[in-house]
Parts: structure tokens; C-alpha cells; sequence
């Protein structure tokens, strides 16, 4: 009630497409774990995730920036927005290279060569940029239907193309899933063009300025946050390959891609639209924690029941160890997801990014923690790195939460 009440058409428009785009997105991990073996999922799940690092970091939290700073016209913000990334973009690919020809370094003889996988990287990185642009500036435009078709259509289409090349072509290695990827992304970059051309929307929904959030960082703050952000996920998918093998990686990368939609959705169809309003929801917020948190319990749950009822290939059998250190961290990545809109609502934009850098740093010591090896007598095996990683997250997430949440309820 709550949320029917208090929110604009466009915004229930975006949760009803990012509702939709979960159900797809839980449709195409049951394809990946069902119709893939370990090592196809492992090397589509390391060049995706290079690419989502590489338009990541090429953004610099461009689509948050779109939102927040409503004195500027929408259109003239993201095509600024568009160009800077696209350089940005240019300049970083020599760093995406050589992190997917690290990621290979160690990779069977039968396994696809990097030079191969570079084109994939480069056109799922560019078609992503596009589409995470596009959602903000639909969002900001209050464009109603297409607030949620621009978030559902790539996932859709996505596990579409990746059933139809496995079950109806036979085709199950990982360039049919690269391939979804590649024309899912692309579908939802198409609507960046529209929404830069359609000048009849107004760049302000109402709110005045006093209720309006801004990002009050500068932009070297903002590529610093996001260069940590994208250096974490990125590491960890290429540094779980490099050390555990492809199969490992497959089983950690499939359940983060399964639990880790949920904060994703979080933060997009609510904080991101609170965002846009210019208005705080404590209350609300903490009805989404729980309601999310419900969702990665059954999802987990889910993923338990297949193991043990062995409704998976046999080389999923290790998943287990994976599910619930996952589940716990994707948990709390919820909270933080649920109250990321505070932080601008009051001016406190600054610390909250010195704050993501702050742990972004411990975690990278964290997964660089293995190298010492030779020096240190250590010798973590892959679950007990897992259990370190996902415990300090867990834990950091969660007091980064209630600190937003305790400023708050002082106010």
C-alpha cells in the first residue's frame, strides 16, 4: 500500500519492469545451470563481467549523477554523459585487454583464446553503457511504459536467445550465451536514441528544490568510487578463475548473477526512483530489506532443493559450498541497496563514497590475500577464501546500512 500510494506511475512502471526483468534474469541462470556445463557458464560469466567492469568504470556513476542532479536538462545530460563515457571507455581498454587475457592465462588448452573473446567484450561493454544510460534518462523523463520496457526487454530477449541456440540449435558453449548478452544489450542500448530525441518530457517532475537530491561529488571522487566498485567485481571474477579454475568460478559467478539481481533490483526500481522524486521513505526502505531478503531466501532454498534432488549436471555438485555465504552477503547488499538514496537526500554524498572506497580497499586486500602464499603460511583453500570474502561484506554492508538508517531516524 504503501508503495501504490506514495509513488509516481513511473515509477511503479519501473518496478513492474524490473520485476519482469527478475523473472527473466531467474530464467536465464535456471538455462545456465540446466542446458550449460561449468566451464561454458565460468568463461561467458569472466568476459561479462570484464565488460560490465569495463562500461562500469567507463560511466564513472553517470546514469546516479542523470538522477540526482535534476537542475540540468535530461537530454543535455546524457548525451554529455554519452560522449564523456565513450572516451572514457576508449582510453580504458588496453586495462580491459589485459584483464581478460589474465583471466585466460591459466585456462585449459581446449579453452577459447583471448584475442577470440575481445570482440564479445567490447560490444556487451559498449551495449551495456548505452542501456544503463538509457534507463536513467527514461527515469527522468517520467516516460511511463518505457520506464519498464527499457529495463525488461534485454533479459527477456536474452534468455530467449540463449534456450533458443541450446535447446532448438544444440549450440552450448559459451558463445551462445555471449551471444544473448551481446543482442539483449543491444536491445535496450535502442532506446537511449528515442529518449535523447524526445523533447516533449520535462527535465523535473515536480519536486522543488529544497525536496530535489544532488550529487555533490566531484568527478574525480566519482571515477575513484567506481574504479574501486569495478576493481572488486572484477578481481574477484578473474582472480576466482585464475586461482580456483573455470569450474569454480562458474559455481562462485552463476549465484551472484542469481542472488545478486535482487540488490540490483532494489536499487533501481526503489532507491534510484526515490531518487528521482527528491523524497525519503525510511519506513518503506526497510519493508523493501525485508522483502528482498525473502526473495534471495526462497531463491536459495530453491537452488538447495535442485542439489539435492539432483536436478543438475554433475559437475554443479560443489555449488553448495557456494549458496549460503552468498546468500547472507547478497542479503545485506539489500539493506544497503534499499537506503543508497539517503546519502544524497542529505548532503552526505561525499563520506558515503569515501566510505565504498574504504571498503573496496579491504576487500581487494582481501582477494590479493592468496598471493602472499609463498610469503605467508597460509594456504587458503577456495571455500575458506570464500567464507573470508563474503563474511567481511556481509558484515560491512550491514553496518554501512544502519549508519544511513540511523542518520536518518536522528534527523
Amino acid at each position: 500500500m504503501i508503495l501504490r500510494t506514495r509513488l509516481s506511475p513511473a515509477t511503479l512502471f519501473a518496478a513492474l519492469g524490473s520485476v519482469v526483468s527478475l523473472g527473466a534474469q531467474g530464467l536465464f541462470a535456471v538455462f545456465l545451470l540446466k542446458l550449460f556445463d561449468a566451464s561454458a557458464v565460468g568463461q561467458f560469466s569472466v568476459v561479462s563481467q570484464i565488460a560490465f567492469c569495463w562500461a562500469t568504470l567507463a560511466l564513472a556513476q553517470s546514469p546516479l549523477s542523470l538522477l540526482a542532479d535534476r537542475h540540468i536538462a535530461a537530454q543535455t545530460a546524457a548525451a554529455t554523459a554519452w560522449g564523456q563515457s565513450a572516451v572514457r571507455m576508449l582510453w580504458m581498454s588496453p586495462w580491459a585487454l589485459l584483464a581478460l587475457w589474465w583471466s585466460q592465462s591459466h585456462a585449459t588448452a581446449g579453452a577459447t583464446n583471448w584475442s577470440a573473446l575481445a570482440p564479445w567484450a567490447c560490444g556487451i561493454a559498449g551495449l551495456q553503457m548505452s542501456w544503463l544510460l538509457a534507463q536513467s534518462l527514461t527515469l527522468r523523463q517520467q516516460a511511463t511504459a518505457a520506464v519498464a520496457w527499457v529495463r525488461l526487454l534485454p533479459p527477456v530477449l536474452a534468455a530467449l536467445i540463449a534456450w533458443f541456440g541450446a535447446v532448438a540449435l544444440g549450440r552450448t558453449d559459451s558463445s551462445t550465451l555471449l551471444l544473448s548478452a551481446l543482442l539483449g544489450y543491444g536491445a535496450g542500448a535502442a532506446w537511449l536514441l528515442p529518449a535523447l530525441r524526445n523533447t516533449s518530457a520535462q527535465t523535473d517532475t515536480g519536486t522543488s528544490s529544497a525536496t530535489v537530491s544532488a550529487d555533490t561529488r566531484d568527478t574525480r571522487l566519482k571515477l575513484l568510487h567506481t574504479l574501486t566498485d569495478v576493481a572488486v567485481s572484477g578481481l574477484l571474477a578473474v582472480q576466482w578463475q585464475a586461482l580456483y579454475g573455470t569450474a569454480e568460478a562458474g559455481m562462485l559467478l552463476v549465484l551472484l548473477r542469481i542472488f545478486g539481481f535482487i540488490p540490483g533490483l532494489v536499487h533501481s526500481a526503489w532507491a534510484q526512483v526515490v531518487m528521482s522524486e527528491g523524497t525519503t521513505q525510511r519506513r518503506a526502505s526497510l519493508h523493501m530489506v525485508a522483502l528482498a531478503c525473502g526473495v534471495i531466501l526462497i531463491f536459495a532454498l530453491a537452488v538447495d532443493a535442485a542439489l539435492r534432488w539432483g536436478w543438475l549436471q554433475a559437475s554443479w555438485q560443489g555449488l553448495g559450498a557456494y549458496l549460503w555465504p552468498l546468500a547472507c552477503w547478497q542479503m545485506a547488499a539489500c539493506a544497503m541497496a534499499a537506503h543508497a538514496h539517503l546519502p544524497f537526500a542529505h548532503g552526505r554524498a561525499v563520506r558515503f563514497s569515501w566510505q565504498c572506497i574504504a571498503m573496496n580497499a579491504v576487500m581487494l586486500a582481501l582477494l590479493l590475500l592468496p598471493l602472499l602464499g609463498h610469503v605467508l603460511p597460509m594456504g587458503l583453500s577456495a571455500h575458506q577464501h570464500l567464507l573470508l570474502v563474503s563474511g567481511f561484506m556481509t558484515l560491512a554492508l550491514m553496518a554501512q546500512a544502519l549508519n544511513h538508517g540511523l542518520h536518518r531516524q536522528s534527523r
